[in-house]
C-alpha cells in the first residue's frame, strides 16, 4: 500500500468538517463523525518524525553556532549531536571527586570554568551546584552550556573572586578547588576560607614545583627534595600580565600541615596523583562527630579523674553521656583519632594550654577546631578553689622532682636523658602555675577567656556546665558562686560580679 499523503491531525479534522458540513458545536454531528474524540487527542499525540528532525536540526545549528562564535578552552564537555567543547577530558578524576553518593548534597566548584564539574555533580544526584568563576567570559559560557544541555536543576554560576567572596560556615557539603591556588595572591587565606565552608569534603588540585627556578637557588639534593618538603615557592614574573600565573606554589606537604597541623577539624589528608599535567589531588575529609563532650579545666583540677569516673553509669546518666564513647586527650597525636563517623567523643582539654606558649589564646589552639566538626556539643568546665588547686599541684610536683640516681650507670644516662629534660620542663611550668594559682586574677582571666571562646559555638545543640571537682561533682549554675569558690584560698580579694 502506498502512502500518498502525510498531513497533520489538524488538517485531517478540517477535511472531515468540510466533508460532512458540520461543526464540533453540533453534538449529534460531532458524535457521528468522531470529531470530538479526534480534537481531544490532538494535544496528546506525539510529535511527528519531521517535527523531531526539525528540532534536532535546530539544536545542532545552535550548538554549531555556539562553538564557532565563542573562544572555548580548558574543559571538554559533550554537548550532544556529536559535538564537544574544545579542551581537556577531566573524567579521569570523577571517581575521586564523586566517589560516594551525592544525593541531596550541595556542591561548590571554585574556578568552575565552563562548569563541567557542576554539571557532572548534578547528573550524579547533587541537589545544587554553584560555580565560582572570576572570568566573565567563562561564566557566560557555563550558563549557555547549561541551557544547551537543559541541566536540571540548573547550576548557579557566580562571577566572583574567591579572594574577596565570603560564605557562611559549613555552607557546602563538597568543595572543589581545582588548579586555582597557584593563581591566587593569598592562597593560604583562601584555603582557610574553603576549609571553614566545607561541611564534608574538600578537594584541591595543585600544581607541582618546577625544578628550574629551584635549581638556581639550591644545590642538587635540596632541589630534588623540595617537591616532597613543606615548601612554598613564590613566583617572580618579569611580565606583570603573568603575575597570577604561578604566584605561589604550595607542595602537598605544605597543604597537609595547614589542614592537619594548623587545625584538627579534618582527618589526615589523602594525596592522589592527577592525570592533569602531573599534578596532585588533595582530599580532606571533615571529621564527623555526632556528640562531642569537652571536659575542660585548668591543670591539676581533676579532668583525668572525672573521665575515669565516667565508667560509672550513674555519672554518665547525670551528664547525658551514653554508655559507648571514645576518650581522647588533647596532648595525644590527632592522627590516632578514629576516622569516619564518631557517635560520642569525650575530649580532655587543659584550658591553660595556651598559657606561656606561642598560642597565647584559645582561639589560636588547633585542638579546639575539633568543635567545629561536631553536631552536638556538651562543655563540662571543671573548677575548684585556688587553695585546692595549689595543693594538687604540690602533690604533682613532688612526683616530678628530677631523679638524683641518673648517674648510677652510664648506660642508663642516655635512656633517662629525654625523660629528665621533660621532667625539668614540667617542673618549671608546674612551679609557675603553683605561684599563679594563688593569684585569683590569673584564674579569673583564663576561665573568662574560656567561656568567651565557647560562646562562638553556642547554639541550640550546645550545653555548658560548670562543675566543682569535689566528691559529688556539684554543678554550679550561678556565676557569682562560681567565682566565690574559685577565689577561696587566693591572695587576691574576690571579684564582684555583675
Amino acid at each position: 500500500m502506498l502512502q500518498l499523503f502525510r498531513f497533520t491531525t489538524s488538517s485531517a479534522a478540517r477535511l472531515l468538517r468540510e466533508r460532512f458540513s458540520c461543526h464540533q458545536s453540533d453534538p449529534i454531528c460531532a458524535r457521528n463523525t468522531g470529531l470530538s474524540d479526534l480534537t481531544a487527542r490532538e494535544a496528546t499525540l506525539p510529535l511527528r518524525e519531521d517535527d523531531t528532525d526539525t528540532n534536532d536540526n535546530e539544536q545542532r545549528a545552535r550548538i554549531e553556532n555556539f562553538l564557532n562564535s565563542e573562544h572555548l578552552t580548558y574543559q571538554k564537555i559533550r554537548l550532544g549531536a556529536g559535538f564537544s567543547t574544545p579542551g581537556l577530558d577531566r573524567t579521569s578524576i570523577d571517581h575521586i571527586l564523586f566517589a560516594d553518593q551525592l544525593d541531596g548534597e550541595s556542591i561548590l566548584d571554585v574556578g568552575s570554568a565552563q562548569g563541567r564539574f557542576c554539571i557532572e555533580a548534578l547528573r550524579r544526584g547533587a541537589a545544587s551546584a554553584t560555580g565560582l568563576e572570576i572570568s566573565p567570559e567563562r561564566v557566560r559560557h557555563a550558563r549557555r552550556i547549561a541551557e544547551i544541555l537543559d541541566v536540571r536543576p540548573r547550576p548557579i554560576y557566580l562571577h566572583e573572586d574567591v579572594e574577596h567572596w565570603t560564605a557562611p560556615v559549613k555552607s557546602f557539603d563538597r568543595v572543589l578547588c581545582l588548579n586555582v591556588l597557584h593563581h591566587l595572591y593569598d592562597p593560604i587565606s583562601v584555603l582557610r576560607k574553603l576549609m571553614s565552608i566545607t561541611r564534608k569534603r574538600l578537594y584541591l588540585e595543585v600544581a607541582p614545583i618546577e625544578q628550574k627556578p629551584i635549581n638556581k637557588v639550591a644545590n642538587f639534593f635540596t632541589a630534588w627534595a623540595a617537591p616532597f618538603a613543606p615548601v612554598i615557592v613564590l613566583g617572580n614574573p618579569k611580565d606583570t600580565r603573568r603575575a597570577a600565573d604561578r604566584a605561589f606554589i604550595l607542595t602537598p606537604k605544605t597543604l597537609s600541615i595547614i589542614i592537619n597541623g594548623h587545625t584538627q577539624a579534618f582527618e589526615p589528608v589523602i594525596i592522589h596523583r592527577s592525570s592533569f599535567k602531573n599534578r596532585f589531588l588533595i582530599e580532606a575529609r571533615r571529621r564527623q562527630i555526632n556528640h562531642l563532650v569537652v571536659v575542660a579545666g585548668v591543670t591539676s583540677v581533676g579532668k583525668s579523674t572525672f573521665i575515669e569516673r565516667l565508667k560509672s553509669p550513674e555519672l554518665r546518666q547525670r551528664f547525658g553521656i551514653p554508655d559507648r564513647y571514645i576518650t581522647f586527650f588533647c596532648h595525644d597525636e590527632f592522627d590516632k583519632l578514629a576516622k569516619g563517623p564518631i557517635e560520642t567523643l569525650v575530649f580532655h582539654y587543659d584550658l591553660l594550654r595556651p598559657f606561656d606558649r606561642p598560642l597565647q589564646s584559645h582561639g589560636r589552639d588547633p585542638a579546639l577546631t575539633l568543635l567545629s566538626s561536631a553536631q552536638k556539643i556538651t562543655v563540662i568546665t571543671l573548677f575548684n578553689s585556688a587553695e585546692e588547686l595549689a595543693k594538687r599541684k604540690l602533690k604533682e610536683l613532688a612526683k616530678l622532682k628530677p631523679e638524683r640516681t641518673a648517674l648510677r650507670k652510664l648506660k642508663e644516662l642516655a635512656k633517662k636523658k629525654l625523660k629528665r629534660e621533660t621532667t625539668v620542663a614540667l617542673t618549671r611550668r608546674g612551679n609557675i602555675l603553683l605561684r599563679m594559682y594563688r593569684n585569683s586574677k590569673f584564674l579569673d582571666s583564663w576561665y573568662d577567656a574560656w567561656f568567651e571562646e565557647m560562646q562562638k559555638y553556642a547554639s541550640s545543640t550546645t550545653s555548658s556546665l560548670r562543675v566543682r571537682t569535689n566528691d559529688s561533682y556539684d554543678i554550679v549554675e550561678e556565676r557569682n558562686e562560681f567565682h566565690r569558690i574559685l577565689h577561696e584560698g587566693s591572695r587576691s580579694p574576690p571579684r564582684r560580679m555583675y
